[in-house]
């Protein structure tokens, strides 16, 4: 599994809350072979990816704290149109990327009505296919999105699925050429956030990606 993969498994995997929703959501992360579908039970996945990820929101800005060795910690700031992030690997060094730097790529989509419920919610999917792979995603339509807070996001084509789905993600399926990574939602809660919540975490270093 290569750097790019990782990026991208956690680079892509959060869109904003529809309405100005504010609060916060907890994932599962689990992994599985491609062809089997066996449960990798892999410590070093585990401490490379994590198996938790907490998710924080208001009015576009969000912030996602995951055990995850190498994606620990992400922030968007959509005034700035920069996603912020960091590893507990180069603890002292804040990366971020430019969402309009990477250009939007070609991919085919397709919608299935009412594909499960999650979480008393019941989810449409949308199943992408670009060049890296495919995405599942599981999204409930009575938690809207607004795409305005994404419309310049170009990397990975993530304004382009917010503006379809126009809802939240309850549960994604990223398939790769050997295995599968899930985020899944197991708690929703609606709360009232700090802006301090949302300021940029003590580094020495900033760097572009």
């Amino acid at each position: 599994m290569n750097k790019t993969t990782i990026l991208f498994i956690f680079l892509i995997s959060i869109s904003v809350y529809g309405q100005d929703f504010e609060g916060r959501i907890e994932y599962k992360l689990s992994y599985y072979q491609k062809d089997s579908k066996a449960l990798i039970d892999s410590p070093e996945i585990i401490k490379l990816l994590g198996d938790t990820s907490i998710f924080i929101s208001k009015k576009g800005f969000y912030k996602q704290i995951t055990n995850s060795e190498y994606m620990a910690f992400q922030l968007y700031d959509p005034e700035e149109n920069r996603l912020y992030f960091k590893s507990e690997i180069e603890s002292d060094t804040l990366f971020y990327i430019v969402g309009s730097k990477i250009k939007n790529t070609k991919f085919e989509y397709e919608i299935i009505k009412n594909a499960d419920i999650i979480l008393g919610h019941v989810c449409d999917k949308l199943s992408v296919r670009d060049t890296i792979g495919q995405q599942d995603y599981y999204f409930a339509n009575d938690l809207k999105v607004s795409p305005e807070y994404f419309q310049n996001f170009t990397a990975f084509n993530k304004n382009k699925i917010t503006d379809i789905m126009k809802s939240v993600f309850l549960r994604v399926d990223y398939s790769f050429i050997t295995f599968i990574a899930r985020m899944e939602a197991i708690t929703i809660l609606e709360t009232k956030e700090k802006d301090e919540d949302f300021v940029l975490p003590p580094h020495k270093i900033l760097i572009e990606m």
